[in-house]
This record gives C-alpha cells, sequence and structure tokens, in this order.
C-alpha cells in the first residue's frame, strides 16, 4: 500500500507534456522590479506582451516591487524578444449592492495599455532576464481597498 501511494504521488507531481505543451515556444526566467515616483510599487501586475506570439507573461509585485513572471508555469518566465509592457494596480474602492467588488486601477492610465504605455522589454534566450520598470505619475483612487463589508443583516 505504501508502494502504491509514492507512486501515484510522484505521478501526479512530475509536470505532464501533452502535445500542446510540446508546441508551446519556449520561455525564460524573468525578475525585475517596478519603481512608481522612486519607489516600490508594490501590489502592481506587470503584463509583457509578446510582439512575436500571442502570448502574455505576468506577475505581481511584493512589497519591494519585485516580480517573477509566469506564462505556462508559476515563475517560469517569458518567451525571447520583444515585449510592449502593462503594469496596473488594481485596488477595491467599493461594493455594490450585490457585494461585487468595484475595482479601480490606482495606476496612471497610460501604463494599463501595450499601445500607450511606452514601456519596452526583450526578453533574451541566454543570460538573466532582470527588468527595472519604473513609472511615473499621480496616484488615482484610494491608497487601500475598502475592506469588504460582509453580508446584509436583516
Amino acid at each position: 500500500m505504501v508502494c502504491l501511494t509514492t507512486i501515484a504521488a510522484t505521478g501526479c507531481s512530475r509536470h505532464h507534456e501533452d502535445k500542446w505543451s510540446r508546441a508551446r515556444p519556449p520561455v525564460f526566467k524573468v525578475t525585475g522590479r517596478v519603481m512608481w515616483n522612486g519607489e516600490p510599487a508594490a501590489g502592481a501586475i506587470v503584463a509583457l506582451n509578446s510582439l512575436s506570439h500571442n502570448l502574455t507573461a505576468s506577475g505581481m509585485t511584493d512589497t519591494k516591487g519585485e516580480f517573477v513572471l509566469t506564462t505556462w508555469r508559476q515563475g517560469d518566465g517569458a518567451t525571447a524578444g520583444d515585449h510592449r509592457v502593462t503594469i496596473q494596480t488594481i485596488l477595491i474602492s467599493g461594493w455594490t449592492a450585490d457585494l461585487s467588488p468595484i475595482e479601480v486601477n490606482t495606476m496612471p492610465p497610460i501604463y494599463e495599455k501595450p499601445e500607450t504605455s511606452g514601456l519596452t522589454a526583450t526578453i533574451s534566450d541566454k543570460g538573466k532576464n532582470v527588468l527595472v520598470l519604473e513609472v511615473a505619475g499621480p496616484r488615482r483612487g484610494p491608497t487601500t481597498s475598502v475592506p469588504f463589508p460582509g453580508p446584509k443583516k436583516s
């Protein structure tokens, strides 16, 4: 029984490769940091939109503004080549009557679209890919998310 459990556990933990995963373009580790007006941008969503593949790699910054990108599996990176970059910081500014969150991007709006952000990155298939992304502009909306109000009491 112990052997059977061990075999089942190791079999399930391996990455399953099929014809679709073998056809994927390779990705390369990408780390980086987002600085907003000279300060680390905590909780920012960074997305690299490939210009040669119809793929996006993304990651979220920690309290130091640092991130690791993911395309297929957690932390695997981005495809090699040129990318347009977007950055957003989403906070909850309130709640609707049915308790759905009202989300607001507090980053200046220029950075939320690849066509307008002005941010680019080139990812290499050799060596380290470390990005430093600098953004500027005033914060929009709240500085912290509004807490969940909980269910309505009758």
